[in-house]
């Protein structure tokens, strides 16, 4: 396993008056060769990641190791109901887990999670940021 994150671009800050605490960054993952553009919308209350030019929200299946993205739309009675909820192909858990650890850190250098290096505890893979091991467990 090899997936590789990195901040693509200065984030950008919601101007309106309503919700000028919200910021958007995008971070380029691969995933053991696919890749991805994951968005991360901070708030005061919390983050929800997306990907890139999608409509829905991530979320992961740790167990499985996999990711899903579901939409949300309002139903015919006023309440909230799922319009989708699909697999995300070729997307692991464990980069979810990057992008959130890179966007918690504020990291514009690249992270790297490998099991190549050497076996970490807990069944986790190593986390290298510009080629020194980083505890992941310390962000999330």
């Amino acid at each position: 396993m090899e997936i590789r994150i990195k901040k693509q671009r200065r984030p950008e800050i919601n101007e309106s008056s309503d919700a000028s605490d919200v910021t958007n960054n995008t971070y380029r993952v691969i995933d053991n060769g696919k890749e991805f553009f994951i968005t991360v919308r901070s708030h005061a209350h919390g983050s929800v990641l997306g990907i890139a030019g999608q409509e829905g929200t991530l979320y992961t299946d740790i167990d499985n190791n996999t990711v899903s993205k579901y939409v949300l739309a309002v139903g015919n009675a006023c309440g909230v109901r799922i319009e989708s909820d699909e697999l995300v192909e070729g997307l692991s858990a464990w980069s979810i887990r990057g992008v959130m650890l890179a966007d918690r850190r504020g990291e514009t250098r690249e992270i790297t999670l490998t099991t190549g290096q050497k076996e970490s505890n807990h069944n986790q893979p190593v986390v290298l940021i510009d080629d020194q091991i980083t505890d992941l467990d310390q962000y999330l």
